[in-house]
């Protein structure tokens, strides 16, 4: 698993987890290629777009803007593309992350994190989370329309990716993959790919790195194994759950192996697969986590199960400025990042979710008996 050097001193705790977490690695890419790569990624682009690639940019955006209203819509949209394209599996993935996405909003409207957190930083909180996941969407969707349209017109179409404001890391993945089909390589690049992205938007934003991520409750919820990223799946009549605990969002490093790790589970354990997607395509995703354990949680107060709600009842949509557009890929360093796939040691997660649930309910009830104290 590749590491910054000597990071294992400065946090020990997060690289006994992480060597814990990762067996030995699949590998996707040799160091030639990489180096090919690199070094289409620098190519100058092409002059003025015709009066017909303007119109194609121009219609992607609108169709991004229409979709990259909510949570909710954008985790549709992921869905939807999928079903249309099962090759680009990081739509599907895509679309399981922003479930979870959507289920860490509206728990700061729910039944246990108003007991957990100071109220100054729920709608901080909720920013952050809202904001990361509209640039993702903002960012990777036109990705995946502008080949829907390259698919349609039988001819590549990646030298507009610029004009998109796309990073100019992902022009050779895009084009690598339309001559290979090697779907595992462009999901990992789009994983490396849109966390990058929002480490300069959002992670490294004076506000959010001093509202959200330096606050205790949020450092707390992380090393307590309260960030929980769940893949729910249908086993028999249950729904079960695989994925793993974020420990430092903060890193972006972390955050794509995390991505990769995921990723992983879903490409090398084809019944969790198949669950995977019989339930996403059973469960339209509301922002409640009754759509995966109605049992544990409702999306109506009944004082027997926990308030889940509904995203719409939880927050309205916001309008995002998306004026942002540098470059993350400055160094080809990064392509190191695409060489290996990790091969989780475990991704259960239904008896680890109980637990961490089971903890969070005794420290609600505590937090609240010590208000009315």
């Amino acid at each position: 698993m590749p590491t910054r050097p000597f990071a294992w001193l400065r946090h020990p705790l997060q690289y006994a987890y992480r060597s814990f977490l990762y067996r030995h690695p699949v590998r996707l890419a040799d160091d030639g290629l990489l180096r090919r790569m690199a070094a289409r990624a620098t190519v100058p682009t092409n002059g003025p777009l015709s009066a017909e690639e303007k119109g194609i940019v121009a219609a992607i955006r609108r169709k991004t803007a229409e979709h990259n209203r909510n949570n909710v819509t954008r985790t549709a949209a992921y869905l939807a593309f999928f079903e249309r394209h099962r090759e680009i599996h990081w739509a599907f993935l895509a679309h399981l992350v922003s479930r979870n996405g959507g289920w860490n909003m509206t728990d700061l409207r729910g039944g246990l994190l108003p007991l957990l957190l100071p109220e100054q930083i729920v709608a901080p909180l909720f920013l952050f989370l809202e904001r990361a996941n509209a640039l993702i969407f903002h960012d990777a969707y036109p990705q995946l329309l502008l080949y829907e349209e390259s698919k349609r017109r039988e001819t590549p179409l990646f030298h507009l990716l610029p004009a998109l404001a796309v990073s100019s890391f992902m022009k050779p993945m895009w084009e690598h993959f339309w001559e290979t089909e090697n779907a595992a390589l462009l999901t990992v690049a789009l994983i490396i790919n849109e966390q990058q992205y929002i480490q300069l938007r959002v992670i490294e934003h004076p506000f959010f790195r001093t509202r959200v991520l330096s606050s205790w409750p949020f450092i707390a919820e992380q090393w307590l194994g309260f960030n929980d990223v769940l893949i729910p799946y249908a086993k028999g009549r249950r729904v079960a759950l695989a994925g793993t605990t974020v420990r430092d969002f903060a890193d972006v490093h972390h955050r794509v192996h995390i991505g990769k790790m995921l990723y992983s589970l879903l490409l090398f354990d084809a019944r969790l697969f198949r669950g995977a997607c019989r339930f996403a395509r059973c469960v339209p995703h509301s922002g409640s986590r009754a759509d995966f354990w109605p049992q544990s949680f409702t999306e109506t107060p009944d004082g027997r199960r926990l308030y889940s709600p509904r995203l719409e009842a939880a927050w309205p949509d916001l309008a995002h400025p998306f004026r942002d557009d540098r470059d993350w890929f400055t160094d080809e360093a990064i392509m190191q990042a695409l060489e290996t796939l990790p091969l989780p040691a475990s991704g259960d997660m239904t008896n680890r979710y109980e637990r961490h649930l089971a903890m969070m309910k005794t420290a609600a009830i505590a937090a609240a008996k010590s208000t009315l104290s």
